[in-house]
Order: C-alpha cells, then structure tokens, then sequence
C-alpha cells in the first residue's frame, strides 16, 4: 500500500507508516522541523504531514503530477511557500503554506532551443533566503529568481557537448544543493555525468567536475 514511512534513526526500523492514496515521490521538512511535505506524481496532490501527530493535516490538489520542491523560510523557520515543480509544466507553482493553497503559477520564459521539451526537475532556495534556484532542463540552464517578489534576475547556461555528425547533448539538469554562505550552488549534469559549481553573484559555471553514471541527486555535507 501507497504510504510514507517514519524510521526511527537508531534502530532503523519502521516505527509508523502514514498510509496515502497514491505512491509518493519525495519528502521533504520545513525549516522548522513541525512538518513534512510529499508529492504524489500519480496522484497529482501535495500532501502536509504534522511531525507532532505524525498525521497528514492538509492536501493541494494539482492538474499534473507532483515532483520535487523546495520550501521558503518564513518567520523563526516557518514554512512560507513551497515551489512545486509538475510534470509537464515548463515552470512552477506556489503554494501559500498559511492559505494551504496553490496561489500563483510561474511559467519560464519562453525561448528556442535545440534541445526537446522536458519536465523541470530540480531546484533550491539559497541559504541566506534572497534568491530561487530552478532547472529549466528545454533550455539547458539554471533560471535565478528573486526572493520574495519571484523576479527573474538571470539564467546560467550549463555545459553542451558537440560531437561531430551528432546531435548536441545537453546537461539535463537535475537536483541542486548550496553552500552553506550562499557563495556557490552545485548542479547535476545526468547528460553528461557531471556536477557544474555555480558562483551565485556571477551566474557563472567555475567549474565541471566529472562524476560516474546517471547522477541525479546532490546534497551539501559540512565537515567541522
């Protein structure tokens, strides 16, 4: 059965599993640790979890499949609004976390490309809570918003390999992850087998640092 499931960290074992009406896509925690939010791509809604009761306590229904998010801090670490990335959707939507509602619809802007249509997958809020990070893999870049008024402040074109006789390949961007002073953001090329390290004042790629086969996910670990 469809579900999310709550470990616990010692033993790693199962201790609850919350059921749901369709299978979920990723989990995700709001900066305050109060709650956690999962995305149905079959089902096609948002789903809010209270940690405190470990029961789900609200749902945003959409027309397309729900994939990943990132959530904007509020107030002491409250959740604001959750940037919804969808399947087919060549942008994102916002949800207002206090109205429990999808409240805006975000649609990038719209240019020529070689490369073919493809669902965004992938995006960040920066540490320091002034800009949004999102994939917009149709035009093999990294599009930067400003926070919170979302206005387009730039693009990063990632990398393209060009093989005589062939069609170019593209990065296909996938997850992104921060440094923790907000200086640089790391993509993940999976068309390329590759990580791109971004500077975030410059909207310039530093550098590509090859990796193995079909890298998807990407996250920051600080070491003391």
């Amino acid at each position: 059965l469809a579900g999310v499931e709550i470990i616990d960290t010692a033993s790693l074992e199962t201790i609850k599993k919350i059921p749901m009406r369709a299978g979920m896509h990723d989990i995700y925690t709001t900066p305050d640790g109060k709650y956690a939010v999962v995305g149905s791509p079959t089902g096609k809604f948002l789903s809010v979890i209270d940690l405190r009761t470990d029961q789900p306590a609200w749902e945003v229904p959409f027309d397309m499949g729900v994939l990943t998010m990132s959530i904007e801090a509020g107030p002491g670490g409250s959740a604001r609004r959750i940037f919804v990335q969808l399947q087919g959707l060549s942008g994102f939507a916002v949800v207002d976390f206090a109205k429990r509602a999808e409240v805006d619809r975000i649609k990038f802007p719209d240019e020529p490309s070689e490369f073919p249509p493809n669902s965004t997958h992938g995006s960040v809020v920066a540490p320091d809570g002034k800009t949004f990070w999102i994939n917009y893999a149709t035009a093999n870049a990294v599009l930067v918003y400003s926070l919170p008024e979302l206005k387009l402040l730039g693009r990063v074109s990632l990398p393209v390999l060009n093989l005589p006789g062939r069609p170019s390949i593209g990065s296909g961007p996938q997850w992104l992850t921060f440094t923790p002073d907000s200086k640089t953001v790391y993509v993940v090329n999976p068309g390329l087998r590759s990580v791109s390290a971004i500077d975030s004042k410059t909207l310039k790629v530093l550098t590509n640092v090859r990796v193995g086969e079909g890298p998807r996910n990407v996250s920051t670990l600080v070491l003391p």
